[in-house]
């Protein structure tokens, strides 16, 4: 499509973030809507839920927020990316849309394993 307006580029870039969850939807992944978004917070960071599990990982459905990379640094406040053991299912990776960067593939963690973490760095202060 040759993109020459703004409206142009909005319906790209719409097309291109509906494929992407239904993406995401098929690896086990919810695009959370906004107005059904929760909040999380993790000690004083806090993030709204974006992504939420859909996989059954033997006890129904998950349902637990999945936060990007990106905002589990946030989280867990560190600067870059956050230090934290693979899952044992391997990386979940959806592509989102960054505002600076554009499209970008990003990890996805369990709210639980962020958690984890925190307390883990906690408890070593």
């Amino acid at each position: 499509m040759n993109v020459t307006s703004l409206d142009d580029l909005n319906l790209v870039i719409s097309g291109r973030l509906a494929i992407n969850a239904k993406n995401a939807l098929e690896k086990g992944v919810q695009k959370v809507d906004e107005r059904e978004a929760r909040l999380i917070q993790v000690g004083s960071a806090a993030v709204m839920e974006r992504w939420r599990c859909a996989q059954d990982h033997g006890f129904g459905p998950c349902g637990q927020p999945l936060i990007t990379e990106p905002e589990a640094s946030q989280l867990l406040g560190e600067p870059q990316n956050p230090v934290m053991d693979e899952p044992a299912h391997g990386y979940l990776t959806v592509e989102d849309l960054d505002p600076v960067m554009g499209f970008i593939t990003v990890e996805l963690f369990h709210e639980s394993h962020v958690i984890a973490a925190f307390k883990a760095r906690e408890a070593t202060r």
